[in-house]
């Protein structure tokens, strides 16, 4: 029966192919206690299995094109947050990702003297205790440039997603079991406590209510009685009702809708739509006067855009800040986000670079935030192909480029190569929002396309080996690599927290979401946010995920070129 099924999908091996997908994400999607392998791990099980059965032959060059484009996504992503923010005030994240980083490289390295493993099975036991996949693609494109023969190629290759499968279950595993219980003891802090007080450090005396917050916003329609407010201009009452952030949306007289501007002069029986904070309506009753049935007055044209912050004057300010600036009136903030992470909307927090505020507001209002803090996304459905294109063909020309020392060639790589110049271009797109735009969906689709093609390719041409190699060295050396991956996934975590909290005194909720960023680690965060019952956690997250991304993957051929000059 195996047999049957194994010979008809040899036959078809783009169905090998997607079934590994499909499975894979099936198996990810399994959580015990909130604990899974995610789509990634997953895919490589289901293809390692596939490929035990059925051992397709899929073109080579295949799983290079997917892991290109996943390098060059996860670079642009997350190039302008490595030049976000103030060296200074980074230092710290930067240092713990650093920390991590070497720590990892030096675990990986002891176990390979202890237990004599191969370059491929080094590779596959730093990516997967680690949590950083892109680490094995780089490690084996790193193989395939070493001179040896093809065959011993082909055995480390096949060796490597074999360390990454044993060891990447306690990877995710160990490290929410570290941010959630042992990091907490070693630090000796109660996670719910100390995310209370951040966030009340971060609320200060600012709005209680958050401060763009759309829901906490409404639309009314008044008709001018006051004589006090007529004579005052539109802007002098936006500047009136600054503090809750009032913004006349709309001016009508003698039912002609007027043009809206700031020097706009008032008058009595005026109509105007305005947006503010919904407990004022009832004072503005008397302030202004009464509110009044008039939908088409109120059918203000709104539209939900992204802002990517780029501009000098918007950076390091806090929400509070932004809020009370006349530039951002009538437009309120659905949600912050860094990277791939969501931040609280708290007063305190301070934007950076690269920063993406979702906005909801009036055409005109979202053009004049969009500019005072960098540029809006103009169209979030259409990506600039001839960019990522371009720019993965020049990564794989500057791989040729290398130097000769003492003998021995240098060079970055293919990987290293695409990965530099998806960092750059996402650094000059921040800068110069006049081409190369990939909008945030279709990043993440790279990414996650990218890389679950490329495991799933790996497990299914290395399925055979692991069945090979079980039995050729039994259940002993399995154990080994499982260990090897304990030691590599915990020893980084205790050096990074004592570096942290000790040598830099970061605190310790900015600490813990730092490790899970510097591991590269989602389902971290999210087991963090629900320890802690806060969302502040992701702002130690965001920074240590955009280094440990381009260290972890930089690390895969540092780990390949020790090993082979150690068994050389």
């Amino acid at each position: 029966m195996i047999e049957t099924i194994g010979s008809f999908l040899h036959g078809i091996p783009v169905l090998c192919l997607l079934l590994s997908i499909l499975l894979g994400t099936v198996i990810g999607g399994v959580h015990i206690k909130g604990v899974g392998l995610g789509a990634v791990v997953g895919t490589l099980l289901a293809g390692l299995l596939i490929g035990i059965v059925a051992r397709p032959e899929l073109p080579e060059q295949m799983r290079w094109l997917f892991f290109y484009l996943f390098l060059f996504s996860i670079g642009y992503s997350v190039g302008p947050q490595l030049f976000a923010g103030s060296f200074k005030q980074t230092l710290p994240q930067i240092a713990l990702a650093l920390t991590i980083a070497v720590s990892g490289l030096a675990s990986v390295i002891a176990m390979v003297a202890f237990f004599g493993f191969d370059e491929g099975l080094a590779v596959g036991i730093f990516s997967g205790g680690l949590t950083q996949s892109a680490a094995l693609g780089t490690g084996i494109s790193a193989i395939n440039e070493l001179p040896i023969s093809e065959a011993a190629k082909a055995a480390l290759i096949d060796n490597a997603p074999l360390g990454d499968a044993i060891t990447y279950g306690f990877g995710d595993l160990g490290l929410i079991v570290f941010l959630t219980w042992l990091g907490p003891k070693l630090l000796r802090v109660d996670l719910k406590r100390e995310s209370r007080s951040l966030a009340a450090t971060l609320k200060g005396s600012g709005d209680e209510t958050g401060v763009f917050r759309g829901t906490n916003y409404a639309f009314r329609a008044l008709r001018i009685e006051n004589a006090a407010v007529a004579g005052r201009t539109v802007g002098e009452l936006e500047e009136s009702g600054a503090a809750l952030r009032l913004a006349v949306q709309r001016v009508r007289r003698r039912e002609q809708v007027l043009g809206l501007h700031p020097s706009l002069t008032l008058q009595i029986g005026d109509e105007i739509a305005i947006s503010a904070r919904r407990g004022i309506f009832s004072d503005l009753d008397r302030s202004i006067g009464p509110e009044i049935d008039a939908p088409d007055l109120l059918a203000v044209p709104m539209q939900a855009s992204s802002i990517v912050v780029t501009n000098r004057q918007a950076m390091s300010r806090s929400l509070s800040e932004l809020a009370a600036n006349a530039k951002l009136r009538g437009v309120y903030l659905e949600s912050l986000q860094r990277c791939t992470v969501r931040l609280p909307r708290e007063p305190g927090v301070r934007v950076q670079r690269g920063d993406i505020l979702h906005v909801v507001g009036a055409p005109d209002d979202v053009e004049r935030a969009g500019a005072f803090m960098g540029f809006v996304e103009r169209d979030l459905s259409r990506t600039d192909l001839a960019f990522l294109a371009g720019g993965i063909c020049v990564g794989i020309l500057l791989a040729l480029a290398k130097i000769s020392i003492g003998g021995v060639s240098i060079g970055l790589g293919a990987a290293g190569s695409i990965l530099l110049v998806g960092v750059l271009g996402g650094w000059f797109r921040s800068r110069y929002p006049v081409f190369g735009s990939i909008p945030e969906p279709a990043q993440r689709l790279l990414m996650d396309l990218g890389l679950t093609v490329f495991v799933a390719l790996i497990g299914l041409k290395a399925g055979p080996h692991a069945v090979e190699a079980y039995h050729l060295k039994g259940g002993l050396f399995f154990a080994q690599i499982f260990f090897s991956g304990v030691i590599v996934t915990t020893v980084p975590l205790i050096i990074g927290t004592l570096v942290g909290r000790w040598m830099f005194r970061m605190s310790p909720i900015m600490l813990l979401g730092g490790l899970a960023g510097a591991q590269t680690c989602p389902p971290g965060l999210a087991a963090l946010r629900e320890a802690s019952e806060s969302d502040v956690v992701s702002l130690g997250y965001a920074v240590p995920y955009a280094i440990g991304s381009v260290l972890l993957t930089i690390c895969g051929p540092v780990v390949v070129a020790i090993v082979h000059a150690m068994r050389s």
